[in-house]
């Protein structure tokens, strides 16, 4: 798997002899059940693409402990068949930077054929895109959307910070369903 930094992202883009990609966007931080929707669908959407994970160095949404390691992430990542990552520093130009243009820089530098999100994904500048405005951006380029919707775990969707609290209150069953892996 080639991980890439977003600097060298913006300078180079994906290798010119790289393929059509698949891509989608998040934190990833445990890589969950909804993230494994999300991943499987780039990963399957078309077996000529490259399927590419954009995600971020370190949770910029929370100050609890991570639920992987980056490395770990990164792994979970290749296992599941990822084959280039470009990992994103949340720094302060970024965090400003509106959702609009961070799909510019992204269809600017990928070779983008297919990008799947979550149904609750929202980027940018106070979270100023949603998953509707985010499919409408690609549409207009032509560029297929699939938005996924959110897996549930009872009556409530898997999510990172129900996996972090279920690990808080010692519910580890809880979290390892959610995950869909076991805790080590």
């Amino acid at each position: 798997m080639q991980v890439i930094e977003w600097l060298q992202f913006l300078k180079n883009g994906i290798s010119p002899e790289t393929r059509q990609i698949s891509m989608t966007v998040g934190i990833f931080d445990g890589i969950h059940r909804g993230h494994q929707a999300l991943i499987e669908r780039v990963v399957s959407h078309n077996r000529d693409f490259v399927p590419v994970v954009v995600t971020f160095r370190q949770n910029h949404k929370t100050k609890s402990k991570d639920i992987l390691t980056f490395q770990q992430r990164l792994t979970k990542l290749e296992n599941l068949g990822i084959q280039i990552v470009i990992v994103i520093d949340f720094t302060e130009e970024f965090k400003t930077k509106r959702g609009i243009e961070f799909l510019q820089i992204l269809l600017k530098h990928g070779s983008i054929g297919f990008f799947t999100i979550g149904s609750d994904f929202r980027c940018g500048y106070q979270l100023d895109t949603d998953a509707e405005v985010i499919k409408k951006f690609f549409a207009s380029h032509d560029i297929p959307v699939e938005i996924v919707p959110q897996v549930m775990e009872g009556s409530q969707p898997v999510s990172s910070s129900r996996i972090r609290s279920a690990i808080a209150q010692g519910d580890i069953t809880l979290a390892q369903t959610m995950l869909g892996y076991n805790i080590q």
